[in-house]
């Protein structure tokens, strides 16, 4: 079977997509966007060289098996996704606002493992060509590594909701596959236009940003700033972070004009001041920021990101033994709901 001569609907019916499923979407873009010019055309991604990949992402057993086990073929149903996704990811590499297409987690044991394993695969093909992109810049390679690992990150934080292999948050590894995330100690750094592309925040209103003058209007650089999971959020590795990511963005992404940092998150819920001491890191992290006006729900957020739960994990069922797991159980059986909201600072020097 050629790729070439697959369509959405034919690779739906092979992978098992029933109607109404969100992967029928994606297939159809994948069909719109089509394969790469023969030139960028991904070469066939041998056990070897995927083993070698693997390593050098940090994956652990059992993940790395089931990926390797899964490894597609040129002509197969899950090629024709690779070669197009390996196509979207690559046609946009270096522009940070550009649209990044549907990517579907398919989270959980729910769903086949060669679709769970599927953008592990399209970030080992991936690599290289991220590699050079940094390498092209003058990225260190130390740099480069840490930020691709974010794979792994993600790999076992699937495990340890689900208990398999997959990857959690599809959408947002495709930010590192693109050379977009930049891991800098505690935190983790993107480039994006304030008002432009999927990664703008909560914003203030035309006339305030406006107001506010270079920096805060739409149309001027940015820089997004994420907590990923890892160590206590102690106020000196935030610093350090902070600061080398002001040294690191004014070397290799320069910009002429006041470049704000962003940060959209639960933990700049003003609420958690309420239950939490003020010398705690989070309310100390908090504080760096000043908040944006407006927000939206993030009970799922916060559930997710404490817990490693869904959204509707019975709360009799969430452990209780940390102040932050205690606060965020009683606020919700109080019928109160928690806040995603922005806040931004000006980096170090």
């Amino acid at each position: 079977m050629r790729t070439e001569r697959l369509g959405a609907s034919e690779v739906a019916e092979e992978l098992g997509l029933e109607s109404g499923s969100p992967g029928l979407w994606w297939l159809r873009e994948l069909d719109e966007l089509g394969a790469p010019p023969p030139e960028l055309a991904p070469a066939e991604l041998t056990p070897a060289v995927a083993a070698e990949r693997l390593e050098l992402l940090g994956v652990p057993e059992p993940d790395a098996a089931d990926v390797l086990a899964t490894l597609p073929v040129p002509g197969d149903a899950m090629w024709w996704c690779l070669e197009r996704g390996v196509h979207r990811l690559t046609s946009t590499m270096g522009d940070p606002d550009a649209y990044r297409g549907i990517w579907p987690s398919f989270e959980g044991p729910g769903f086949p493992l060669r679709l769970r394993c599927h953008v592990v695969h399209v970030a080992l093909v991936v690599l290289p060509f991220t590699l050079a992109y940094w390498e092209r810049l003058g990225i260190p390679p130390d740099i480069a590594v840490d930020s691709l690992a974010d794979v792994s990150r993600h790999m076992e934080i699937h495990r340890r909701m689900h208990g398999t292999t997959g990857i959690e948050a599809s959408w947002w590894i495709t930010l590192s596959l693109r050379g977009e995330i930049v891991d800098l100690g505690r935190l983790q750094f993107n480039r994006f236009t304030l008002n432009v592309g999927d990664e703008s925040p909560l914003w203030y209103p035309e006339d305030e940003a406006e107001r506010r003058g270079p920096g805060f209007r739409g149309g001027d650089p940015c820089l997004g700033v994420h907590i990923p999971d890892g160590p206590p959020l102690g106020p000196e590795a935030v610093e350090d972070s902070l600061r080398r990511a002001g040294a690191f963005f004014r070397q290799y992404y320069p910009v002429d004009q006041r470049r704000v940092a962003t940060c959209l998150s639960w933990l700049l819920d003003d609420q958690l001041s309420e239950h939490l001491p003020a010398g705690s890191n989070i309310m100390q992290f908090q504080r760096r920021f000043e908040l944006v006006p407006g927000w939206y729900d993030g009970d799922g957020n916060v559930l997710q990101f404490v817990f490693r739960v869904s959204a509707d994990h019975p709360l009799d069922d969430l452990p209780q033994r940390t102040t932050l797991e205690r606060a965020v159980v009683s606020h919700l059986r109080a019928g109160r709901h928690w806040r995603v909201r922005t806040g931004w600072l000006d980096l170090p020097g």
